[in-house]
């Protein structure tokens, strides 16, 4: 195989019509059209053959501007009669696993936008059905960037000492373009949608958590989306805490109620210094006290991470290494595992919150030390 050929399953729209009630993200294109359409135009060794939504207009106009070859309006009939070796699937949330493993019973590989499902028992399913039919299954947050490279790499070398404490932060003022964010049978979810970024860092860098114990709230009852008000029916704002064992703990802040967000912030504090990340333009800065002897200042600045140090920009070549994956038979096992784990921790920050009680996790997970792919 020199190429693969993709199917692209949840077009969406390039952009939304500016309007006065709008909220944050009706005017910013889907993410097919924001991360996946350029990235497959920008690899030569990927061809988009297919793309499909339900709403024809939609698929069409992806059609006419990428040149995909074929047009369906029903993903079982792509699946069937398209000429493509992998899916990528862009869709709500709660139609990810499903999606997914029709794919692979299918015989094709998969990037599947996050998170991989919205329950244990699916994401055990993807895992268990992408190992039976031996293909690649890869899923979003990619966490494997520059910037979570650098710290893992800080982290590795002592430059901070033992780890005692993590923070994440993950929030924005809520999405305004699509009412499933907010309706728990289509998979809205806070947790789901903004955690699940600062779960998949902290623990990428840390390791499986042993337990979670969580707070969540609905602040805003009611919505606008577009020129509709609608009522909220998930948590728009919750606080994680994770117990990572020997004695480190890490909290996770996410919500749809933070209208002034700059961008995700990270701190890491350990015995022998700090990680901080103050914001997505920032620079990332560390101190270590074992720097203090050939350095007054024990102070280190990492700079140029602002294009691709998070898997929440859309600058991150997710669809590159989901090509090497699969021309180079590239295992993606781990990857998979990790988000196993990382649902295990949502569902139950939910169910914590529900029944105000910490509550133990039983996945683990291995992450190599480069990246996998």
């Amino acid at each position: 195989m020199e190429r693969v050929r993709l199917g692209l399953v949840g077009v969406g729209i390039p952009s939304g019509e500016p309007h006065w009630k709008a909220r944050l993200h009706y005017h910013v294109p889907s993410i097919a059209w924001a991360r996946y359409f350029p990235q497959i135009a920008g690899n030569p060794k990927a061809e988009l053959v297919a793309v499909c939504d339900v709403v024809e207009s939609c698929a069409r106009l992806a059609q006419e501007k990428y040149k995909a070859r074929q047009v369906f309006l029903d993903y079982e009939e792509m699946l069937k009669k398209a000429d493509i070796d992998a899916v990528i699937i862009t869709t709500p949330s709660n139609l990810h696993a499903s999606m997914t493993i029709k794919a692979v019973r299918a015989g094709k590989h998969v990037l599947v936008e996050k998170p991989l499902a919205t329950n244990m028992e699916d994401a055990e399913k993807v895992l268990e059905e992408t190992n039976r039919a031996r293909v690649k299954t890869l899923t979003l947050p990619w966490i494997y960037s520059r910037f979570f490279m650098k710290v893992r790499e800080l982290i590795d070398a002592g430059e901070i000492g033992k780890v005692a404490v993590a923070r994440g932060r993950f929030s924005h003022g809520g999405s305004g373009h699509s009412e499933w964010f907010y309706r728990a049978d289509k998979g809205g979810s806070v947790i789901f949608d903004m955690g699940i970024y600062a779960v998949s860092h902290i623990t990428g860098w840390l390791g499986s958590a042993r337990k979670v114990h969580a707070l969540s709230s609905t602040v805003l009852k009611k919505r606008m989306i577009r020129d509709k008000e609608i009522d909220v029916d998930i948590e728009d704002n919750a606080i994680i805490g994770l117990d990572l064992g020997g004695d480190r703990l890490a909290t996770i802040e996410t919500n749809y109620c933070t209208v002034s967000a700059v961008g995700p912030i990270y701190e890491l504090h350990g015995t022998d210094g700090s990680i901080f990340l103050e914001g997505r333009d920032t620079d990332l800065r560390v101190y270590s006290q074992r720097r203090v002897l050939n350095d007054l200042s024990g102070w280190m600045v990492f700079r140029d991470f602002e294009r691709e140090q998070l898997s929440w920009g859309v600058a991150d070549p997710v669809v590159n290494y989901f090509i090497d994956s699969i021309l180079k038979d590239k295992d993606t096992t781990p990857l998979i595992q990790h988000q196993v784990h990382v649902i295990e921790i949502l569902e139950k920050s939910r169910l914590s919150s529900e029944m105000g009680k910490a509550l133990d996790l039983t996945t683990t997970f291995k992450l190599p030390p480069t990246p996998p792919i």
